[in-house]
């Protein structure tokens, strides 16, 4: 017997493509290889046309306080973390 490879699964082995690569097989040629189903997309309203979120998830003014901004003062942390002296009142026990 001779050690060359014969028979129907070595002819489908030989003739695979890789759909993947780009040389053999182009997005064009993938697409038109697809059956045509026609898709109805309607935007949501609570999103861009871009796909972001239309509007904020939460309302500023509802969140904080009157007057305060909706992002943390950390500025105004640190000032309280300097004027309490290290060690005391901050709620550990040693």
């Amino acid at each position: 017997m001779c050690r060359k490879a014969s028979g129907w699964c070595v002819k489908m082995r030989s003739c695979k493509v890789n759909i993947w690569d780009r040389r053999k097989m182009r997005p064009d040629k993938w697409m038109i290889s697809l059956p045509y189903t026609e898709t109805k997309f309607t935007r949501p309203p609570w999103l861009t046309r871009f796909g972001f979120p239309a509007l904020p998830r939460s309302d500023p003014k509802t969140i904080t306080p009157d007057g305060e901004s909706k992002h943390c003062n950390m500025s105004r942390l640190h000032e309280q973390d300097a004027k309490r002296p290290h060690g005391v009142n901050t709620g550990t026990t040693e």
